[in-house]
């Protein structure tokens, strides 16, 4: 007798936590089902014979790209395809899903077994599964509606400049381009510090002459380093 009413009190809370999130999306399942499998990690799933999100995950992250991908063609009408490209990493990754996961309440309400963590990976693709749980109930162009709504604050929060930053080498690679100039050489100088403790500095070459130098405790930092260098100065000399 005490188990069940445990077991009740349980369902009920669950639903409780469903409701909160659907409040929040603005949106209320025909299907509840679809958003409690969205929230149902493998950890909980397996263990009981269920389905786990996996597969409203892919389904959610394929319809995710796509719609990023139409909201970005529209609201940057001059952009070129690179700059479309790392806007998009922006706006997907996991930093970002997991943020809006917590928004949403997914973090009170995925379920995991006990002991495990439900830290920024697990919060980005539960919200990745919810996506493609609404994919299902909504229909594309709904869906691709309600995702402007939902990033629309982290689009606002994105600039150009900012782009260049997180992915000085395409950024500069891009300059280059539009300038006529060669393609960046990268060059290695120097390798300093113990085996298990190394770093790395990168010379950039643009038009045979070198514009940036920087270091990192890897080579693809190292290269970023100098690249984010070499960008800053080209950047204030064409623009002058």
């Amino acid at each position: 007798m005490g188990r069940n009413v445990k077991e009740a009190g349980e369902a009920a809370n669950r639903e409780q936590r469903l409701a909160s999130v659907e409040e929040r999306l603005g949106y209320r399942f025909r299907r509840p089902e679809l958003l409690a499998e969205a929230l149902r990690h493998r950890s909980v799933a397996v263990p009981k014979g269920l389905a786990s999100n996996e597969r409203l995950e892919f389904l959610g992250d394929a319809a995710l790209s796509h719609a990023v991908a139409e909201l970005l063609f529209t609201a940057w009408p001059r952009a070129r395809e690179g700059e479309l490209t790392r806007a998009r990493a922006a706006l997907v990754k996991g930093e970002t899903l997991a943020a809006l996961a917590t928004e949403l309440g997914l973090a009170e309400a995925l379920e995991v077994a006990e002991g495990v963590e439900p830290g920024e990976a697990l919060l980005a693709d539960a919200l990745e599964a919810v996506l493609g749980a609404l994919v299902l109930e909504m229909g594309y162009r709904r869906f691709a509606v309600l995702v402007r709504r939902l990033l629309r604050p982290a689009l606002a929060g994105l600039s150009r400049s900012e782009l260049a930053s997180l992915e000085p080498k395409s950024a500069l690679q891009e300059l280059c381009q539009r300038q006529g100039w060669e393609l960046p050489l990268y060059r290695e100088v120097e390798v300093r510090g113990p085996e298990h403790q190394r770093l790395y500095v990168y010379e950039v070459e643009v038009g045979g002459e070198v514009r940036g130098r920087g270091e990192g405790t890897s080579k693809k930092l190292a290269q970023r380093a100098a690249a984010r260098v070499a960008l800053q100065a080209l950047e204030q000399e064409t623009s002058s």
